[in-house]
C-alpha cells in the first residue's frame, strides 16, 4: 500500500512553497528560460520575477548613473545620478482588478512585464549648480503643486553649416553607493553608446517643442542608445539664437547655415526585462 502511495508523488507533487525555495537563488536571466516548461512554471517564474521587481525599486543602496556628453567634452561634462520615476502599470497588486494581468491570458502574462519600462530622471546635485553647470529649470514642476524649480539637464549642440549632424557619448551605469551617500562601492555599465542628432530631426523637435504644451516625462519620442533598446532618451529640443557674426556675409540660398540647439534631457527608459 505505501509502495503504491509513492508510485504517484512526481515532481508537481511539491507544494509551490517548495518550487519558490528551490528557484530563488537562480537569477532573473536564468529564470527566464524555466517559464516555458510548463503552466506551473510559467507562474511561479513570473510571481518570483514580480517580486524582484517590486523589490529592487526600493533598494536605495543601487543608482542609476548617466553620463551624456559631446565627444569634446567627455572630461568636463559630470556624471549625472538619476531619480527612479516608477514604472507604469507595476504594482504590488500581482492578481484581480487593476493588476498587471488582468483580462491577460496566464501565457502571455510574463510577456505583458517585459513590455514595461521603467522611467528614470537625471538629477543636478547642489555642487553642479554652483559650477555654472548647463541647467534649467523644469516648467513642468514649475506648474505643479510644488511650484518649485527642479532644474533640467541640458546639452548644447552646434551644427556648422557643412554639418549634417552632431553626436553624445551616452554612458548608462547602475552603482552601488555607501547608504546615505554618493561614494561608489561597485560599478555595472548597462550601455555605452553614440547617439547622432541630425540637423533634420533637430529641426522638426525644435518647431515641436514652439509649438506644444510642455511635455511630461511619459510623452514624446524617444532616442535609444542602442540597436537592442535596452536605454532610451526622453529628449526636449530648443532652439538657441546664433549670433549674426557668426554667419557669412555673403551666403548662396542653398546654402545651409550653421545652427545652434539646447537639448534638454528630460529622463531615461530602460525596459523592466530584456
Amino acid at each position: 500500500m505505501a509502495s503504491s502511495k509513492t508510485s504517484q508523488l512526481h515532481l508537481y507533487s511539491l507544494p509551490n512553497e517548495v518550487f519558490v525555495h528551490i528557484l530563488s537563488p537562480f537569477s532573473t536571466r536564468e529564470l527566464l528560460p524555466l517559464a516555458t516548461i510548463s503552466h506551473r512554471f510559467h507562474a511561479l517564474v513570473l510571481r518570483i520575477i514580480h517580486y524582484r521587481l517590486l523589490l529592487a525599486a526600493a533598494l536605495k543602496e543601487y543608482k542609476l548613473i548617466l553620463e551624456c556628453f559631446h565627444p569634446s567634452s567627455k572630461l568636463t561634462e559630470p556624471r549625472l545620478f538619476c531619480k527612479y520615476l516608477g514604472t507604469d502599470g507595476l504594482s504590488d497588486r500581482y492578481e484581480g482588478k487593476g493588476s498587471l494581468y488582468e483580462d491577460v491570458d496566464t501565457a502571455k502574462r510574463l510577456g505583458r512585464l517585459t513590455s514595461l519600462y521603467s522611467r528614470f530622471r537625471p538629477e543636478v546635485t547642489i555642487e553642479q549648480r554652483g559650477s555654472g553647470a548647463r541647467i534649467i529649470p523644469s516648467s513642468d514642476l514649475l506648474e505643479g503643486e510644488l511650484g518649485k524649480e527642479d532644474p533640467t539637464v541640458t546639452r548644447p549642440v552646434n551644427l556648422e553649416d557643412f554639418e549634417n549632424f552632431s553626436q553624445l557619448c551616452v554612458v548608462v551605469s547602475v552603482v552601488k553607493v555607501v547608504p546615505g551617500t554618493d561614494l561608489l562601492l561597485s560599478t555595472t555599465e548597462v550601455v555605452d553608446g553614440v547617439v547622432r542628432l541630425f540637423r533634420d530631426w533637430l529641426r522638426d523637435q525644435e518647431q515641436k517643442t514652439s509649438s506644444d504644451a510642455p511635455s511630461n516625462s511619459t510623452d514624446g519620442p524617444i532616442l535609444w542608445v542602442d540597436t537592442g533598446q535596452n536605454v532610451g532618451l526622453k529628449l526636449r529640443v530648443r532652439q538657441k539664437e546664433v549670433s549674426q557674426q557668426q554667419f557669412p556675409i555673403l551666403m548662396h540660398r542653398d546654402e545651409t547655415p550653421p545652427a545652434s540647439y539646447e537639448v534638454d534631457i528630460e529622463g531615461l527608459v530602460l525596459p523592466l526585462l530584456r
